[in-house]
């Protein structure tokens, strides 16, 4: 199972006193499934799920099917139920484990990249425990280098490798070189304070300085690899694609026309934000499919919206960070509006600007531009 969350969030527990601290839990963890072995959770009411012994595969199934999971038994009960279906931390759901006391929370599988370690806080808050967290990071009050911008949708380029060694550069005190792409002019998030070891250079090339153990990259554009040490690529999400598509194209044709377009552009699909398109191309199966597959939102605007773009076209100004307001295209025949692909595209991302003008195949237009720019800081 892919974990990327504690949504689907399953409580546990086999004896009484675990029972009452589960259902305390429950009822602050919208999302969760309460589960109780069945003499233990008797009296819990009809939002508890009853299990019969053994334990063994009520837990292996929940680990396979929920994203996170509380359990109210020792560590050692709990890993040992488990042991046959661990995989990896970026598989397997975040685990917790409660004591019946309920005096502990103890973050156990999945600290980061599952969110065990921020479910030990919620889940001790819950129930007035102390939560525990032995991740290097969190521990020690560095920057967690696998977990920046997760809360604003970064996606991070990196060998399993080179994320690993990057984290431990941070964690160690070592210098690690941290570079904002001026051009993305996306800040360092709020919710990751900088570890004093971490400097911020100006250039990409100043990474490359033997000084460093390890680069931090923030940029939505295709860069050369620094093959001297180990480096981590954050993509926020800043692009957005506009699209436009005769009836029936399908989802594999745009996809390719998108990868390529931002390809020659220098541009990463990683970083693509949003999808945007007409209302009467809303229910075009290629389009949705794409969305769905790239994991981003569709956005739907009417031809009045779109047309409404064409106005400013004169006033609009022009300077190098892209391309000025679109220009007509086929559509106006066809659909009655001034262009689809492009004023859709300003407007899901509230810009003036064009990154990349109308892309044609034999089937379908892309236009691709940036998010308003926001300044950079180093918080």
């Amino acid at each position: 199972m892919s974990s990327n969350g504690t949504g689907n969030t399953a409580i546990v527990a086999v004896s009484k006193p675990g029972a009452e601290l589960a259902r305390r839990l429950a009822s602050t963890l919208p999302d969760s499934q309460l589960h109780l072995e069945r003499r233990a959770g008797e009296s819990a009411g009809n939002d508890a799920r009853l299990y019969d012994l053994p334990l063994r595969p009520v837990l292996q199934d929940l680990f396979e099917t929920c994203d996170a999971l509380v359990v109210f038994l020792p560590i050692g009960a709990a890993v040992r139920l488990l042991a046959p279906v661990l995989g990896t931390k970026k598989q397997d759901p975040a685990v917790v484990c409660v004591d019946d006391a309920g005096r502990y929370a103890i973050s156990v599988l999945s600290g980061h990249v599952g969110g065990a370690d921020a479910l030990a806080h919620r889940v001790a808050a819950a129930i007035g425990a102390q939560p525990i967290v032995t991740s290097a990071s969190d521990a020690l009050g560095v920057t967690a280098v696998d977990l920046v911008g997760r809360e604003s949708g970064w996606r991070i380029e990196a060998t399993p490798t080179d994320l690993t060694r990057a984290a431990a550069a941070v964690v160690n005190g070592r210098p690690v070189a941290l570079w904002l792409d001026t051009d993305t002019r996306v800040p360092w998030p709020q919710d990751a304070p900088l570890s004093d070891n971490i400097v911020i250079v100006d250039t990409l090339i100043d990474t490359a300085d033997p000084y460093y153990d390890a680069a931090l990259l923030v940029s939505d554009r295709l860069l050369s690899s620094n093959t001297a040490r180990p480096t981590v690529t954050y993509r926020p999400p800043t692009l957005v694609a506009g699209i436009g598509c005769r009836r029936g194209v399908t989802m594999e044709h745009i996809r390719r026309l998108l990868t390529d377009t931002l390809r020659d552009r220098g541009l990463s699909l990683q970083s693509l934000a949003k999808i945007a398109t007409i209302d009467i191309k809303a229910d075009e199966p290629g389009i949705i499919s794409l969305a769905d597959s790239l994991e981003v939102p569709l956005e739907i605007y009417s031809g009045a919206e779109l047309n409404a773009i064409a106005s400013q076209r004169d006033s609009a100004p022009t300077d190098h960070h892209g391309m000025n307001l679109p220009t007509p295209s086929a559509a106006q025949d066809l659909l009655g509006v001034f262009g689809v692909s492009e004023p859709a595209a300003l407007l899901a991302a509230g810009t003036n600007r064009l990154l990349i003008p109308r892309t044609k195949s034999d089937r379908a237009t892309v236009s691709v531009t940036r998010i308003a720019n926001r300044p950079i800081n180093s918080n």
